[in-house]
C-alpha cells in the first residue's frame, strides 16, 4: 500500500529533525566545555558569548524536540510508555527546578505553589512533563526581567488543575484566537513569534488530549497569561 503525501512528509520531517539534533547537541556540548574553563581560561566577553551560544543551542534542541513530537503519531509517542501513577506535585517540583537557573539569569521570579501532600494521577509521565515544560519555557521567554512565573496545582474530587501564570506581555484577544488554531493554520500566520508559540501550544494541547483533559488560556494584554491544564482523575467515567 502506497504512503500518502502526508505520511511521506511526516517521515521526511522526522528524519530531518533527527539529522539536525546531532550537530545541535555537539555545539551545545563543546560550548559547555569551553564555558567550564577546562579547555583554557576565558575573558568575561568570551564567557558571555558562550552563554549566548549555550542558551540558543538549548532553545534549538527544545524546538527540534517540539517539532519531532508534533509529527509523531500518538502510537509512536506512547509506544514505549504506559500510564502510571504520577505524583503531580513531585513532577512540578522537578520541572521548576530545571528552570530555576534560567529564570535567575533572566531576572524572573519562578515560584511554585502546591499542597503539602502528594497529588496522584494516572498519566503518561513524559508527555505530561513536556506539557508543563513547554508552558514554563514560553512563560519565561515572554516575561520581562523583574516579572514572575508561578506554577501551581490543586486537586478536586474529579480532576487536577495545573496552572502556569506569568506577568508577561499577555495576548490580544485576536492573538489568543490565532494561537489556539490547529498547527497547519498557525503556520500560515505572518507573525513568526505567534507561529512559534502556536507550535508549542499545539503540542501541549495534544499531550493534554492524550489524558482526556482540557487546556484553558486566560490572558490580558500588558498584564500576563495563565495556562491551566485540567486533567480528569477518572477519564473513562461519564
Amino acid at each position: 500500500m502506497e504512503k500518502s503525501v502526508k505520511e511521506t512528509y511526516r517521515e521526511f520531517v522526522a528524519h530531518m529533525v533527527h539529522d539536525l539534533k546531532s550537530p545541535a547537541i555537539v555545539i551545545g556540548g563543546y560550548a559547555h566545555r569551553l564555558r567550564s574553563g577546562k579547555i583554557g581560561n576565558l575573558t568575561d566577553d568570551q564567557k558571555h558569548a558562550l552563554d549566548v551560544i549555550i542558551e540558543n543551542s538549548k532553545r534549538l534542541e527544545h524546538d527540534l524536540h517540539m517539532i519531532l513530537d508534533y509529527f509523531q503519531t500518538d502510537r509512536e509517542l506512547t509506544s514505549m510508555m504506559f500510564p502510571e501513577c504520577v505524583d503531580v506535585c513531585a513532577l512540578l517540583i522537578d520541572q521548576v527546578e530545571n528552570y530555576l537557573v534560567e529564570a535567575q539569569e533572566r531576572g524572573i521570579s519562578l515560584e511554585i505553589r502546591i499542597p503539602p501532600g502528594p497529588i496522584f494521577l494516572q498519566a503518561y509521565a513524559n508527555p505530561l512533563a513536556k506539557a508543563v515544560q513547554n508552558i514554563i519555557d514560553n512563560a519565561l521567554k515572554y516575561t520581562p526581567s523583574g516579572g514572575r512565573v508561578t506554577v501551581s496545582a490543586e486537586s478536586s474530587e474529579d480532576s487536577i488543575a495545573i496552572s502556569i501564570e506569568d506577568t508577561g506581555k499577555g495576548f490580544r484577544r485576536k492573538d489568543i484566537e490565532d494561537i489556539v488554531k490547529p498547527f497547519e493554520e498557525v503556520m500560515d500566520l505572518r507573525n513568526r513569534e505567534l507561529r512559534g508559540f502556536g507550535l508549542g501550544l499545539s503540542n501541549v494541547k495534544r499531550y493534554v488530549d492524550m489524558h482526556h483533559g482540557q487546556l484553558r488560556l486566560e490572558s490580558t494584554e500588558g498584564v500576563g497569561s495563565t495556562f491551566t491544564l485540567i486533567l480528569p482523575k477518572h477519564p473513562g467515567r461519564e
